[in-house]
């Protein structure tokens, strides 16, 4: 499977849920997802596909836009375009759906995603603390207005 059949699949099958479907490279390819349809989006990567193997899940923070974005990158075992897919939230109520039932290994990344830059992951099984300290819950670090985001005293010790 190549990505423009990959892409012509995604975006036949979900005409109205997915944009700005795009070729990066013949092995790379990116598209925005509705974040109500991700779920099913995901499902049917991973059984139409053969997207079967959830690299990671993470957040990006867009102040000027007021926009939070999770982001998923998603390979196969059968073919070698890698997909990244990502989802517009907004950013004062960033909420979408839990990919766990279709990917297994979504549980920790949407846990972190979550703890560090406050995107809820609705109906996942246990989105509890899973990196920081108890004083910095709710904080949300990652996001860019954080009171010590860019920290600019910070020095390689290394």
């Amino acid at each position: 499977m190549d990505a423009r059949t990959i892409i012509e699949s995604l975006t036949g099958k979900f005409p109205e849920a997915i944009s700005e479907a795009g070729i990066e490279s013949p092995i790379r390819i990116r598209a925005y997802v509705d974040k109500e349809k991700a779920k099913e989006v995901c499902q049917y990567l991973k059984d139409s596909l053969q997207f079967d193997h959830l690299c990671s899940v993470c957040g990006v923070d867009y102040p000027p836009r007021n926009e939070l974005e999770s982001v998923y990158h998603i390979a196969s075992y059968d073919h070698p375009v890698v997909l990244m897919l990502k989802a517009r939230l907004p950013r004062n109520a960033p909420e979408i759906e839990s990919i766990v039932p279709v990917y297994w290994n979504a549980n920790w990344y949407e846990r972190e995603t979550y703890e560090l830059y406050g995107i809820v992951f609705k109906n996942h099984p246990n989105l509890k603390p899973l990196l920081l300290p108890e004083e910095m819950l709710g904080e949300w670090p990652l996001r860019k207005d954080y009171e010590g985001f860019p920290n600019k005293t910070a020095r390689n010790l290394v």
